[in-house]
């Protein structure tokens, strides 16, 4: 007799951080579990709220900036809880604003360092003045194929819409989600998008970005599963075949594929 599989959901801030369509990715990781069988619980957390003793995954997404401000406050309360989790292997997508937050530290124009939890080895500085000061546009890239095995996929990119001015760059303690073949990703030098952390994706990716990138959804679900079950798992494929042809679409608009 099949086991009866569950998964619990922790969307943190979603009053505050929810720009750009970011919802959707709830809703994606919702409907992939629930089309396998998979039950699903959806938990909010909001300023002031506590973060659940267990949970399976972690989403937060982007958000204006003086919401990020009012978010990173409350943040720091929770950060010694929220670390711990993070090591012992939870699961976590994090989205432009999100994925700054959880860094070293933000320093703004004006020269001041925004202090980050830490949790992410990234650091994320105001762009210089003298050139374009925004990243913005469409991005198709590459997947780290040091840390995917890409050969399982149903795809080896990644697309989605960027909106940030922010640059941030990578520590040792990370590695890239991905390679920029159009767009700007995690600034505008070395060609990096995103990072992975243990369980944890960081992304600058909106759009939403797990309902253009099924094969991202589905290894977050994986990783929380086997990480709560402590075992290897198969997944029932879904028909992605609407999911593939947009995804490639997009490819072949940017002249990528």
């Amino acid at each position: 007799m099949r086991r009866k599989l569950e998964i619990t959901i922790t969307h943190l801030y979603p009053d505050h951080m929810n720009i750009y369509g970011d919802l959707g990715n709830v809703i994606a990781l919702y409907k992939r579990c629930e089309w396998r069988g998979i039950s699903v619980k959806v938990e909010k957390v909001g300023l002031k709220g506590r973060l659940p003793k267990e949970t399976d995954i972690y989403f937060m997404g982007g958000g204006q900036d003086e919401d990020q401000i009012t978010v990173f406050r409350d943040l720091l309360s929770k950060k010694d809880d929220l670390t711990e989790q993070i090591e012992k292997d939870v699961s976590f997508l994090a989205i432009c604003g999100a994925f700054q937050l959880l860094g070293k530290y933000f320093l703004t124009g004006e020269g001041k360092v925004i202090e980050g939890i830490g949790t992410l080895d990234i650091e994320t500085r105001a762009p210089d003045t003298k050139v374009k000061s925004r990243c913005i546009g469409n991005v198709v890239a590459s997947l780290n194929s040091e840390i995917f095995i890409t050969e399982r996929m149903q795809l080896d990119t990644i697309v989605g819409f960027e909106n940030h001015s922010g640059q941030t760059f990578l520590g040792k303690d990370v590695q890239p989600l991905a390679f920029i073949l159009k767009g700007f990703g995690n600034n505008m030098k070395d060609k990096t998008e995103g990072c992975v952390y243990r369980n944890v994706i960081g992304t600058y990716l909106h759009g939403s970005f797990l309902p253009k990138n099924p094969h991202i959804a589905d290894l977050i679900i994986l990783n929380a599963l086997e990480r709560k079950y402590e075992g290897k798992f198969n997944f029932d494929e879904l028909d992605d075949k609407e999911e593939v042809l947009a995804h490639k679409d997009l490819l072949q608009r940017f002249n990528v594929l």
